[in-house]
């Protein structure tokens, strides 16, 4: 199995159980920055995983914006991860100010 695979899988299996602490949460999002960097490794069926789990983590974002938001702000984690703006799931405080997208 790729390493590629092995990332997805992890976050697929992560945002279906939301329920953990901030540290895995910090954890589910560092997955998602590594999925980002090897997009273009994807095939077709592993994009549809992709924006199926992206789909789950969206409508999780009040439970893992209020377990992150135990270790600290945000803004902070980010900064210290170095992570770019291009990486929307990293902006949890910003996504659950939203409003949601009604049908």
């Amino acid at each position: 199995m790729s390493n590629v695979q092995q990332l997805l899988e992890q976050y697929v299996k992560a945002v279906r159980f939301p329920d953990v602490s901030g540290f895995e949460i910090l954890e589910l999002l560092d997955i998602r920055s590594s999925l980002a960097l090897r997009e273009s490794e994807l095939d077709e069926a592993q994009q549809a995983q992709l924006e199926e789990a992206d789909s789950l983590f969206l409508h999780h974002i009040p439970l893992l914006y209020e377990r992150i938001s135990t270790l600290g702000p945000l803004s902070e984690l980010r900064r210290r991860a170095a992570v770019p703006c291009s990486h929307w799931w990293w902006y949890l405080e910003k996504l659950v100010l939203r409003e949601p997208i009604k049908g």
